[in-house]
C-alpha cells in the first residue's frame, strides 16, 4: 500500500496521528483518577472506618452507594458522550471529582462521607474518568482499537499499581485527610490541561480513525472504489439492535459477575488480607504489587484480545481468578495471598478484552451509550457484593463465606464470555 493509501498515521507533515494524543491524556488522567478513587480509595477503608467509629457495613455502604450511582447516571453519562462528545464531561466530571474530594478530606460525619463521596466524588468520576476515557478512545481507532484501548486500560492498572502505594505513604506520614484533599487538588489541575487536549471525535478535526485519509483524498484516475472498500468493515449496531442479540446479554451477564466479585474483593481487600496476618504495610505492598502484575497483562492481553478469541481468553482468565480466590481460603496464609494475587491481577488484566470486545461487536456509534445501559445491571450488583462482605464480615468475623461465594461467580463469568458470539448486523 502507497504511503498516501496507508493514510495520515503520521499525518500530512509527518506529524503523529492526533488519536495517539487523546490516547496519551487519557491515559494519565485515567491512572490517577481512577487509581485514587476506584482503586486506591479502599486504602482509606480502614483509617476512615477507625476514625468516624463506624462498622464494616456501613462503610461497604459507602462505597456501594458510590456504584449505585455509577448505575443511575451511567446510562446518561453515555447518552450524553454519544451525543455531545467526551470533551465536556470529561472537563466537568474530573473537576467534580477532584474537588468533591477535597472536601471529602474534611468529612467529620458518616452522612457527609456518604454524600460527598456517594454524591459528588462518584457523580464526577462516572462522568469523565471511566467510561468517558473509554469511549472518547474508542471513538478514534478501528484497526487499531485493541492497542489503543488497552493502553488506556493498561493505564488504569498502573494508577492502581502507583498510587495505592503513594496514597499508602501520604496516610502513614501526613494522615488520610490532607492525603485525599492534595489528590483531590491534584485531579482538579490535571483535569484542565486534558479537557483542553481532548477532541471527541476524528471527524470533528477533519480526520478519519486510525489516521485513514479522508475518503475524497484515497481517490485518483486509475483507482476504483471497490479498491478501498475494506477500510471500513466495523458493525455499527443501534442500541435496540444490539439488545435484541444474545450476545449482549451473555456479555452484560459475564460483566455483572465479573464487576460484582472483583469490586466487594478489593473493597475489603485490605481487612481480608489483615484476617490472613498482614500488616497494613505488607497488606499494600501486596495490592500495589497485584496492580504492578495487571499493568503488562492488561497491556498484552488486550491485545492479543485483538487478534485472538476474547471468548477464550476470557473463559481462562475468570477461571484462574476463581481458583485464586479458592487458594486464599484454603491454603496457608502467605501461600494462598501469593496464588490470590496472581488470580486476581489476571482478571484485572483481562478487562481490556471484556470492553475491547463490546467495541468490537457492536461498533463504534453507541460503545458509550452501550456502556451506560450496562452500568445499570452492573453497579447494582456492584452495589450489594460489597454489603454482602460487610454483613459477613461483622456477623462472622470472617470472610470464609464471601470467598466461597466469588469463587463460583468468576466461573459463571467464565462461561458467559464463553458463550457470547460475535453478532452479525442484518440490514432491515
Amino acid at each position: 500500500m502507497s504511503d498516501r493509501r496507508r493514510g495520515n498515521e503520521l499525518g500530512p507533515s509527518n506529524r503523529i496521528f492526533y488519536g495517539w494524543w487523546i490516547v496519551v491524556v487519557s491515559s494519565i488522567l485515567g491512572m490517577f483518577g481512577n487509581g485514587s478513587i476506584s482503586n486506591g480509595f479502599p486504602r482509606f477503608f480502614e483509617p476512615i472506618r477507625t476514625d468516624l467509629g463506624i462498622s464494616y457495613f456501613r462503610m461497604s455502604l459507602v462505597f456501594s452507594l458510590a456504584r449505585a450511582e455509577g448505575g443511575v447516571g451511567g446510562p446518561v453519562v453515555g447518552w450524553l458522550v454519544d451525543r455531545y462528545g467526551a470533551r465536556p464531561m470529561i472537563f466537568f466530571g474530573g473537576l467534580l471529582a477532584g474537588v468533591g474530594l477535597m472536601l471529602l478530606s474534611q468529612a467529620t460525619s458518616y452522612w457527609a462521607l456518604v454524600f460527598l463521596f456517594a454524591g459528588v466524588v462518584s457523580v464526577g468520576k462516572t462522568a469523565a474518568l471511566g467510561q468517558t476515557l473509554m469511549a472518547a478512545v474508542n471513538q478514534w481507532f478501528i484497526r487499531r482499537k485493541a492497542l489503543a484501548l488497552s493502553t488506556l486500560m493498561t493505564s488504569f492498572a498502573a494508577g492502581g499499581a502507583f498510587v495505592v502505594l503513594l496514597l499508602d505513604f501520604g496516610i502513614s506520614q501526613i494522615g488520610w485527610r490532607n492525603t485525599i484533599f492534595l489528590t483531590g487538588l491534584f485531579i482538579t489541575l490535571l483535569t484542565i490541561p486534558v479537557s483542553l487536549v481532548i477532541r471527541s471525535r476524528p471527524e470533528d478535526m477533519g480526520l478519519r480513525p486510525d489516521g485513514d485519509l479522508p475518503l475524497q483524498d484515497l481517490y485518483d484516475e486509475n483507482s476504483e472504489v471497490s479498491t478501498h472498500t475494506d477500510i471500513y468493515t466495523e458493525q455499527n449496531f443501534t442500541v435496540k439492535q444490539a439488545l435484541q442479540t444474545s450476545s449482549f446479554w451473555l456479555i452484560l451477564l459475564g460483566v455483572i459477575t465479573r464487576v460484582s466479585a472483583t469490586n466487594a474483593i478489593i473493597v475489603h481487600i485490605f481487612p481480608i488480607l489483615e484476617l490472613k496476618g498482614l500488616d497494613e504495610r505488607t497488606a499494600s505492598a501486596y495490592v500495589a504489587f497485584m496492580f504492578l502484575m495487571a499493568i503488562p497483562l492488561r497491556f498484552v492481553l488486550g491485545v492479543a484480545g485483538g487478534k485472538f478469541s476474547s471468548q477464550k481468553l476470557l473463559f481462562w482468565g475468570m477461571n484462574i481468578g476463581a481458583i485464586g480466590i479458592f487458594a486464599l481460603w484454603a491454603l496457608p496464609s502467605h501461600l494462598g495471598v501469593v496464588i490470590f494475587m496472581i488470580g486476581l491481577a489476571i482478571v484485572e488484566g483481562i478487562t481490556s478484552v471484556n470492553w475491547l470486545m463490546v467495541g468490537d461487536y457492536f461498533g463504534r456509534s453507541r460503545f458509550a451509550t452501550l456502556m451506560g445501559v450496562m452500568s445499570v445491571f452492573h453497579n447494582f450488583g456492584m452495589f450489594i457484593a460489597p454489603l454482602f462482605a460487610g454483613f459477613v464480615r461483622d456477623y462472622t468475623a470472617s470472610y470464609d463465606i464471601v470467598l466461597l461465594t466469588f469463587a463460583p461467580v468468576f466461573v459463571i463469568s467464565a462461561v458467559s464470555f464463553a458463550l457470547a458470539r460475535k453478532p452479525v448486523l442484518t440490514s432491515v
